[in-house]
């Protein structure tokens, strides 16, 4: 007997074909199976690195909206606002109260005392103790000059102006001592050191200035003239004046001195803006006097009192020239 390949060789050549198609779709099928497998290898790694990932904490979190509490009316038509506890961390909403402090005492503004600002007459003041009288020393100045510094109050402003209670042309003087209310008794000896005081002094002259503020400009009290030129010589004078009194047992005025003239002061009550407004006004007053020479030829004790109108008078009480 032969064998069926030996008897067709044709078939053979078919069944052959036939076997290797077969062999070909099974290697196929193998290597599907291969990449699926590969596949779900790596959507496990994949998924396993998004969990590790996430327990990381890398990921950003998913936004999750805060809630808002709604605002409702009470008391009428009022809102009423409401605010997180402070106090907590549970996110709780309480209702804000109001303030509910009250100071024991009103606070009033004071204005800083300027420590170098000289002691003045006062105008208007009170009455004067018995067997006394408010005296001060100084030097008188040309009429023509202090009619000047009266007319700088009209470069104000018709507000401004009422709010700085000017000086009168008799008032206006170069202080160079006040010694207030004074025991009468007193009043010799005093007339006395100032004649002592004159005969070492020669005359001289001083020249007009610039204005200014006590204490500034900005928050001024007190708005005056002041003077230039032969200052040392007018600082001397006060000197031996101040000297004579206080060898007298009269109470000494350790700040410094300044030579000015008093033209205003601002009214109680005066304060911020209003204070600076006027500072700035005074500032660029026009005065056209500046650099005028004064001369200094004498000084005279003053008797300042309030007259049966209630007017304040200027008294002489003597006068004393320069030697």
């Amino acid at each position: 007997m032969t064998k069926s390949n030996d008897l067709d060789p044709q078939l053979d050549d078919e069944g052959g074909a036939k076997g290797e198609k077969i062999a070909e779709s099974e290697a196929t099928i193998e290597d599907i199976s291969v990449v699926e497998s590969d596949e779900d290898q790596v959507d496990d790694s994949a998924s396993e690195a998004e969990a590790s990932s996430n327990e990381s904490g890398d990921a950003r979190p998913e936004f999750v909206p805060t809630e808002v509490p709604a605002r409702t009316r009470v008391r009428g038509d009022s809102l009423e606002t409401y605010g997180a506890n402070r106090s907590g961390r549970d996110g709780s909403f309480t209702r804000r109260s109001e303030a509910k402090f009250v100071p024991s005492e009103p606070k009033i503004y004071v204005a800083p005392e300027d420590s170098d600002a000289p002691d003045e007459p006062e105008f208007g003041f009170p009455e004067v103790a018995e067997n006394t009288q408010r005296l001060f020393i100084a030097i008188e100045i040309p009429r023509k000059i202090k009619r000047e510094f009266s007319e700088l109050a009209r470069s104000f402003r018709p507000r401004e102006h009422e709010r700085v209670r000017w000086i009168e042309e008799e008032a206006m003087h170069l202080t160079l001592k006040f010694l207030g209310d004074t025991p009468i008794d007193q009043i010799t000896g005093i007339k006395n050191a100032l004649k002592r005081a004159v005969e070492s002094s020669g005359r001289f002259s001083i020249k007009i200035g610039r204005t200014g503020c006590f204490p500034s400009f900005v928050d001024p009290r007190i708005c005056w003239v002041g003077f230039t030129g032969e200052l040392r010589r007018l600082e001397q004078l006060q000197g031996r004046v101040e000297g004579g009194i206080v060898a007298l047992g009269l109470e000494a005025d350790d700040r410094t001195f300044r030579a000015h003239i008093t033209v205003g002061r601002t009214r109680p009550g005066i304060r911020g803006r209003f204070a600076e407004d006027i500072g700035y006004s005074w500032q660029h007053a026009p005065l056209h006097s500046s650099g005028t020479s004064v001369p200094v030829n004498a000084i005279a004790l003053y008797r300042s009192h309030i007259d049966d109108t209630g007017d304040t008078q200027y008294q002489q009480l003597a006068n004393y020239e320069l030697g």
